[in-house]
Order: structure tokens, then C-alpha cells, then sequence
């Protein structure tokens, strides 16, 4: 494992030190972070904040509810996963796509 990780931007150049971000792949750069649109920027505010209060709901709640709701604490881990899977993907099509628009056709 190296010691480095990159900015989710494959065209940016930035690392960050693995020991600042256990167990992260990529970490985005604030220079990134600004040129993104604000429905990105948004969207991942709002996925942090939910992730602290599912976190601070986890720490709260016994050992014995956690038991009894594990399908619903499972099915919320999924939907969170993919909720960050689908805007980590739309970010780096972002960053990767054309800036060039395609030409039409014409008949």
C-alpha cells in the first residue's frame, strides 16, 4: 500500500498522506473541491451530515436494539454506500468529460 493517496480527479496531481485518511482510496482537494458545481458540493455536505448522525445514532443505541434492527441498520449502510458510489461517480465524469460538445448531425 503506498503511502499517498490521489485526488478523485484523475487530471489533478494532489496526494494526501494515507495516515491522514485510514482506509480512504481517494481524498478530493480543495482546489477540486471549489471547481465543483454546487449541486455536487451540496450533495456531498448533506451525505457528511448524515453519515455524523447516523454515526452519533449507532454510539447511542444499545447493543440489543442494534441486534433486533440489524436488516434495517444493513439496508441503510447499502443505500448510504450507494448514495456515495453514484456521487463519487458523477464527480469524476465530471472532471473527465469533453469539454468539447459533440457535433449534430445534419440531414
Amino acid at each position: 500500500m503506498t503511502d499517498r493517496i490521489a485526488c478523485i480527479n484523475p487530471n489533478c496531481r494532489r496526494t494526501a498522506a494515507q495516515e491522514k485518511h485510514p482506509g480512504s482510496t481517494w481524498i478530493i482537494c480543495g482546489k477540486c473541491y471549489r471547481a465543483m458545481p454546487d449541486r455536487f458540493r451540496a450533495r456531498w455536505k448533506a451525505l457528511n451530515k448524515r453519515s455524523r448522525g447516523l454515526t452519533r445514532i449507532s454510539e447511542k443505541t444499545k447493543t440489543t436494539t442494534m441486534a433486533a434492527r440489524r436488516r434495517q441498520w444493513l439496508r441503510i449502510d447499502r443505500l448510504y454506500d450507494r448514495a456515495w458510489d453514484r456521487l463519487v461517480e458523477a464527480i469524476t465524469h465530471y472532471f473527465t468529460a469533453s469539454e468539447q460538445p459533440v457535433a449534430s448531425r445534419t440531414s
